[in-house]
């Protein structure tokens, strides 16, 4: 049993400090088991109703001696990925959490039995193959569908995003390269969420990568998993610029899949929308007076750009604080504009034939902003189109939320498939926390707030000899989102 009182030996974990206050403080570590992060069994208790990281675990090959494991593969992978999403990242952290009794139960090893060391675990994560990660991709398709049809809805149509980001590297692991675009050595993840944040592929690549490479190898997966889960169903994916290639159209084309995709403007695409951009300016005109001249295909010189910008600068610089800030003079300005919408057909070179574009114009006191997207729907009005593409930039804060909270991008192993497998660790930590914070109501809430809310709870931890008993913080102030998220099924 666990004492309560330090003895002699342990003098050394006591601290006092006096504040004034008529009595003294004294502290020790002796106050038995307890943890911090008392939420972690929501991540238990949400893992068990998906069955993810029990479908996960069948992706990896064991080939240790039976007789001799201590810790099983979905131990050490439920280890990894519980502890990921309490916010230690770092395989490191293992060495220190092993005895922590909150991460002891919730991966099913019970108080007695310590978690895996960092050394076993970092054996066990470079011990990965090709074959495992193609399977763990695949089980992110698989979870998702499952956790459609544990709430027993069949989607009429699924929306998928598709980006990605940038993993800079600070050594010299497998495959990483330069990239001009971001001037840095690193990696290019490739990510794909569906319209709710759902992640469907988390792929790790080469520095070297472009926007493109990979992407029609994993839509095809993702669309044939959801084909043979829900047939006839549609699916409409939505992509930047980068995407914009004949191949990725002709993909969607051959699949049934729609697509709303950014292409980036040229003078054949400016000439078919200037008729829209001049009727923009004479709107603009009549309200917020005369602008600049336009030129040739509807745009404005590079010369009159430059001059506008730099008056624009001078004014915000020179303003004084009656005038407002730069920060208030320049959303002032930018707040008022002309939006106008046009379409037309339009064929490049290299397409087999010609296609749907949707331009936009925004005009404003700086001249005319064009944006254009290829689609391959007939029906729609060109405005309500551009608003079902412009939902994809939502999959660039759910990408925010695995770099900066869940530390996705700590891919240090010197082996690729090792930084592969870690950020496979990470997209399964956030799909719990997905989960947890929808069950929560939290489902407009960042990873961070739903780990400080729900996981992050003091709490000691009794065992008797029928029991294990909990004691949460009695004052907690997220006690009724706990308990709706524990409560939900």
């Amino acid at each position: 049993m666990t004492q309560c009182k330090s003895t002699g030996s342990e003098k050394q974990g006591e601290f006092t400090l006096d504040l004034g206050i008529q009595k003294p403080i004294e502290g020790s570590f002796d106050g038995g088991r307890i943890s911090s992060d008392g939420g972690l069994l929501l991540l238990r208790k949400a893992d068990e109703e998906l069955g993810l990281t029990d479908m996960g675990a069948l992706c990896f090959s064991d080939d240790r001696r039976p007789d001799l494991v201590v810790h099983t593969v979905v131990n050490m992978f439920r280890q990894r990925v519980y502890a990921a999403a309490a916010g230690y990242e770092d395989c490191n952290d293992a060495g220190r959490l092993r005895r922590d009794p909150m991460h002891c139960l919730a991966s099913g090893h019970g108080l007695k039995i310590a978690l895996a060391s960092q050394p076993t675990l970092s054996r066990w994560e470079n011990s990965v193959d090709e074959v495992t990660l193609k399977l763990l991709q695949k089980s992110l398709v698989l979870a998702y569908i499952r956790h459609m049809r544990r709430r027993n809805k069949r989607p009429k149509r699924i929306h998928l995003s598709i980006d990605t980001t940038v993993d800079e590297a600070h050594g010299n692991q497998q495959r990483v390269m330069f990239n001009g675009f971001y001037g840095l050595y690193c990696y290019t993840p490739l990510f794909v969420f569906t319209d709710d944040g759902f992640p469907l592929a988390a792929l790790l690549r080469a520095g070297n990568a472009g926007p493109f490479e990979g992407a029609i190898r994993t839509l095809k997966e993702i669309v044939k998993e959801l084909r043979l889960a829900w047939p006839g169903v549609r699916i409409l994916l939505t992509a930047d610029a980068g995407f914009a290639t004949p191949e990725l159209y002709s993909l969607c084309e051959e699949h049934s899949v729609d697509y709303l995709i950014c292409i980036k403007g040229n003078d054949a695409l400016d000439n078919q929308s200037a008729e829209c951009v001049q009727k923009a300016k004479e709107l603009y005109d009549e309200v917020g007076g005369p602008t600049e001249a336009l030129y040739h295909y509807g745009r404005l010189t590079t010369k009159e750009k430059e001059r506008i910008a730099r008056q624009r600068r001078e004014h915000m610089r020179f303003a004084s604080k009656d005038e407002g800030r730069m920060q208030e003079l320049q959303e002032s300005e930018e707040k008022f504009y002309v939006r106008k919408f046009c379409e037309f057909s339009y064929q490049a070179r290299g397409w087999p034939h010609q296609r749907r574009i949707i331009g936009r114009v925004d005009y404003s006191m700086v001249g005319p902003d064009v944006r254009y997207v290829v689609t391959n729907l007939s029906g729609g009005r060109p405005f309500k189109l551009y608003q079902m593409y412009c939902k994809r930039a939502q999959c660039e804060n759910w990408i925010k939320d695995l770099k900066n909270y869940l530390k996705c991008d700590r891919t240090s192993c010197q082996e690729f498939d090792a930084n592969q497998l870690r950020l496979l660790i990470y997209t399964y930590s956030y799909i719990l926390l997905w989960i947890i914070g929808r069950k929560a109501g939290l489902q407009h809430a960042t990873v961070v707030t739903i780990q400080l809310h729900l996981l992050k709870i003091g709490v000691l931890v009794k065992e008797t000899a029928r029991r294990i008993v909990l004691k949460m913080a009695s004052n907690h102030p997220w006690q009724d989102e706990f308990l709706l998220a524990w409560n939900s099924s």
